[in-house]
């Protein structure tokens, strides 16, 4: 037994409250356990929180005798159950202490165990042998209850000796060492007569009669008494089968809750922790101890905890789809997870969450590398279209230069020519600060965008290399729209992905149009680019945003999941509408308000 039942800890503090009620405050400070949990008489503690129980205990009395004092205040709190209707039934000390053994047996679940060594009807003396781990607390505790125990049933108070106790040595405080005598290879010490560092405690009970108070005389209690017993002992029989199943199953459940790959987090109605898995603990680098009792709220990222506690307030009611969120570790690292929570019922009540979360940490960090490695890419694309088309207006302007130097032509020609020169300059001009733009893009500075302008720059850029593959593209463009809080090259970055994604999707199509329109409505501006492409499956639809999703070979899947991602940057939104064989629309909208 590594833990206590909760029984013990309720009748530390109703003593504490009917003598020093004062004291409640400084005995509970910084415990692990709230002051509910611990009076609650069907949970249990670990064996350290009611050693820390009893020191503070000690030290808030002064004196090292408390426990014992707590143990023989029991009877008076009268939390003993069948055995205040139990002690009616006796007619006898001896009937008492005959049936002791079995209604012990009942009481402690085979825990403790009672030899009758004498009884007459003057006195009585038995011995009690209690199985498993305890606490010296716990030993004083049980002598003082078992020395008052009698009185419920007639009988003066029994002398308690203490032959041999579970405790080890080194939990105990002997000013006198030179009492103690080393035995058994010095794995058991004796102190005054008790053996210390045993297997089990065993103490001596010795009493005597209080004839006037305990016989009585009514006919019929001796069978009264024989029925109950044999009642009280097919009760046990049942409740011990019961308690075995339930334990093997509990020991299951635990089992398969520690060992778990996945964070397993238990959370109570107020939003306290009640248990954390063994990769909860791995992850995060806080111990039970740590985190349990303490609110989750308090290692969530600022930024996640508004939203964590709506999620964590609507998962009462049903199970939550999975959410990312962030929790700080104890060595302050960000941990990135994916959680899901469902309700803990009691009947048709909510008494709690159960959180399953994954980490994603690796995952998201793969990513953002590879959408980084992505944007280049996109980035290199810009520069090819650009060079591309320097390189035509460099060919013109060579042809021009070499038609005014060689070939004798008149003036007016001449200045026709350069004139051309000129224009091929101020479009190389156009198109270098575009590829700076796009490069910029990432810590760009917020303008006052026109949206129309811009898809211009990126038509003039782009239409030439098209037309050499003999896809039409077309504007369409509304006058006179608000400008868009945004940078511009962040719109040149959506544009250009879309035209690449429109000009595949049109490979095998006899008819290649690129349409590209403004609109505006409600307070946000719109631009829409449409193809006469093969379209888009309609099972893959939902899913050509998602990051790493693409339905091309040599593809990375994040063409549109960047364009999503700029969108979102300024509070847009992006959607699309395809039908297979005819083609795809892609809408982007902007709002014209000013951007936080």
């Amino acid at each position: 037994m590594n833990e206590i039942s909760c029984v013990i800890t309720n009748s530390f503090l109703h003593y504490v409250k009917n003598t020093k009620p004062e004291l409640i405050k400084p005995l509970l400070k910084d415990l692990p356990l709230n002051e509910s949990y611990l009076t609650n008489t069907n949970k249990w503690i670990p064996l350290d929180v009611e050693r820390i129980l009893e020191k503070r205990l000690i030290q808030l009395f002064n004196d090292d005798m408390i426990m014992f004092k707590i143990g023989k205040s029991i009877v008076e709190q009268k939390s003993l159950g069948i055995i205040n209707v139990l002690a009616n039934l006796f007619t006898t000390p001896e009937r008492f202490i005959q049936y002791t053994p079995k209604i012990t047996r009942y009481i402690s679940k085979g825990v403790v165990t009672v030899n009758v060594i004498e009884t007459n009807p003057e006195n009585a003396i038995l011995e009690l042998i209690i199985n498993g781990k305890q606490t010296r607390g716990s030993c004083l505790y049980n002598q003082g209850m078992l020395s008052v125990f009698t009185k419920l049933f007639g009988l003066e108070d029994a002398d308690v000796s203490e032959l041999q106790c579970v405790v080890p040595v080194s939990e105990i405080t002997m000013p006198d060492s030179d009492v103690k005598t080393s035995i058994h290879n010095n794995v058991r010490e004796k102190f005054k007569g008790t053996t210390f560092g045993a297997d089990s405690c065993i103490l001596k009970l010795t009493w005597k009669n209080r004839m006037s108070r305990f016989i009585r005389k009514t006919a019929g209690k001796k069978k009264a008494l024989e029925e109950a017993l044999e009642h009280l002992e097919a009760n046990h029989t049942h409740l011990q089968q019961a308690y075995e199943k339930l334990w093997k199953s509990e020991a299951h459940t635990r089992n398969l809750m520690e060992n778990a790959s996945d964070i397993i987090c238990l959370i109570d109605t107020r939003g306290n922790i009640t248990s954390l898995n063994k990769k909860g603990t791995e992850l995060t680098g806080y111990s039970d101890a740590e985190v349990i009792g303490k609110h989750f709220l308090s290692f969530i990222d600022e930024k996640y905890k508004r939203p964590s506690l709506i999620r964590f307030k609507r998962s009462f009611n049903t199970t939550t789809a999975p959410y990312e969120l962030v929790v700080v570790t104890k060595d302050v690292r960000p941990l990135i997870i994916s959680a899901a929570a469902s309700p803990v019922r009691e009947g048709n009540r909510s008494i709690g969450l159960m959180i399953i979360a994954r980490d994603i940490t690796h995952e998201r960090e793969i990513a953002a590398r590879l959408l980084s490695a992505e944007r280049f890419a996109a980035k290199g694309m810009v520069a090819a279209e650009i060079a591309h088309e320097i390189n035509n207006s460099l060919a013109n302007i060579e042809t021009a230069l070499f038609i005014v130097n060689k070939i004798r032509t008149e003036t007016q020609y001449k200045q026709e020519i350069f004139k051309d020169v000129h224009d091929e300059i101020d479009r190389m001009s156009g198109i270098v600060k575009g590829i700076l733009e796009v490069y910029r893009a990432d810590d760009g500075a917020i303008e006052s965008v026109n949206l129309n302008t811009e898809i211009s720059k990126v038509i003039n850029i782009t239409k030439r290399r098209l037309s050499g593959k003999v896809i039409t593209i077309i504007s369409k463009l509304t006058p006179d729209l608000p400008s868009v809080p945004c940078y511009p090259g962040h719109i040149k970055q959506i544009l250009l992905n879309l035209i690449k994604n429109s000009e595949e999707s049109m490979d095998v199509s006899p008819q290649k149009i690129i349409t590209i329109s403004t609109t505006g409505d409600n307070g946000s501006v719109k631009m829409h680019i449409s193809d006469t492409g093969s379209g888009i499956p309609a099972d893959i639809r939902d899913k050509v945003f998602s990051h790493l999703f693409t339905s091309k070979p040599e593809g990375y899947g994040f063409g549109l999941s960047i364009c999503k991602q700029i969108a979102k940057k300024y509070r847009g939104d992006i959607n699309l509408e395809s039908e297979e064989g005819k083609g795809t629309t892609v809408t982007v909208s902007f709002p014209v308000e000013n951007h936080a």
